[in-house]
């Protein structure tokens, strides 16, 4: 079976019982790993019995498909199941779970546990899509972007459930700016309200200009760009003008774990068969065709072992610079330079 749109969100919140699996996509921009995590939730909260979520990459599946069935179809020696939990990229990776859920709508008994398949774009010629819509075990939810309005209403009930302060004109600009991509929405909330977390004030329209910048107008920080890029000598003069006290470091530090951690992504995609300006086109925020050029040659300097290891010193970067007087400018400084230099150095 199948439903769409506001169908599908009411399904998230509120599951059919005789449902067991779902398959949850949309175009970019519409908020699917939202109300995957909502129905996920909603599954957990429903179920007489303990329901671990359990993720589980396509390769995984692959390698081993009988793991993955014992998890969905067998309860533990505890008394609990296995919500189990997929995102796959591209088409090929939904072959296991194909199988899983032609087991699923064979069984005269629900199973222990719930499949929840996590997809982006999918035509309405998907093999996978046409299954799910043909089974009455399973369902297909096609989600699409919020209307305007609808979005406006979405950021101001985030906006209260996380209790962040925000003047009237900076939540204003807040919506308009993310208007521009729905599927960053939820990513830089979570952001504003980090940065927000001990600030002792509201937040200001300065500090959503300089926060909130989608990825299709630029980075919002051309320094984390040069440094990453290897870019010692400019880097090291727009910093005078950028980072020059605390206000400004913390924020860049977030933006720099957010470019890491999609650099991250991109090895992912590749490795998993994905490849050119197809990777960009699943990011999250997306890399668009202009930007294709510059972000794969900063792919190509930053390996995954490399990334790893940086993620970590930015975590102790970050906790220094919350321990009372710190210098946080001067750390934020030092690590990006550092950072300038190893990219050089990089083959």
């Amino acid at each position: 079976m199948k439903r769409q749109g506001r169908q599908a969100e009411a399904f998230c919140s509120q599951p059919d019982a005789s449902i067991n699996a779902a398959l949850i996509f949309g175009k970019p921009g519409a908020p699917v790993s939202e109300f995957a995590e909502q129905l996920a939730r909603s599954w957990i909260s429903a179920s007489a019995q303990p329901l671990d979520l359990v993720r589980v990459p396509p390769e995984d599946a692959k390698n081993d498909p009988d793991a993955v069935a014992e998890g969905l179809f067998s309860p533990s020696l505890f008394g609990g199941a296995s919500l189990i939990q997929a995102t796959i990229s591209r088409e090929t990776e939904a072959r296991p779970f194909l199988n899983l859920l032609a087991e699923l709508e064979e069984m005269s008994e629900p199973p222990a546990g719930r499949l929840l398949i996590i997809a982006g774009d999918l035509g309405p010629r998907s093999t996978l899509r046409k299954t799910v819509e043909g089974l009455s075990k399973a369902v297909s939810l096609q989600l699409f972007e919020r209307t305007d309005r609808d979005f406006e209403r979405w950021v101001k009930d985030a906006l209260a459930k996380a209790k962040l302060l925000i003047e009237a004109d900076a939540e204003s600009l807040l919506i308009q700016t993310l208007l521009q991509d729905q599927s960053l929405a939820q990513a830089e909330i979570e952001k504003l309200s980090i940065y927000a977390d001990d600030l002792g004030r509201s937040v200001t329209i300065e500090d959503i200009r300089s926060l909130i910048v989608l990825e299709d107008q630029s980075s919002g920080f051309d320094l984390i760009d040069l440094a990453l890029d290897g870019q010692r000598a400019p880097l090291a003069r727009l910093l005078q003008d950028q980072v020059h006290d605390d206000s400004a470091a913390i924020p860049v530090l977030i933006g720099l774990v957010n470019n890491l951690k999609r650099l991250v992504k991109a090895h992912e995609l590749s490795a998993s068969g994905v490849q050119g300006k197809a990777i960009g086109e699943k990011l999250t925020p997306r890399i668009y065709e202009r930007q294709w050029p510059a972000f794969e040659r900063r792919l190509s300097k930053w390996a995954p072992d490399r990334l790893f290891a940086l993620l970590n010193r930015v975590e102790e970067v970050d906790v220094a610079c919350r321990q009372a007087g710190s210098p946080q400018d001067a750390l934020v400084r030092r690590l990006l330079l550092d950072v300038a230099t190893a990219a050089a150095a990089s083959r």
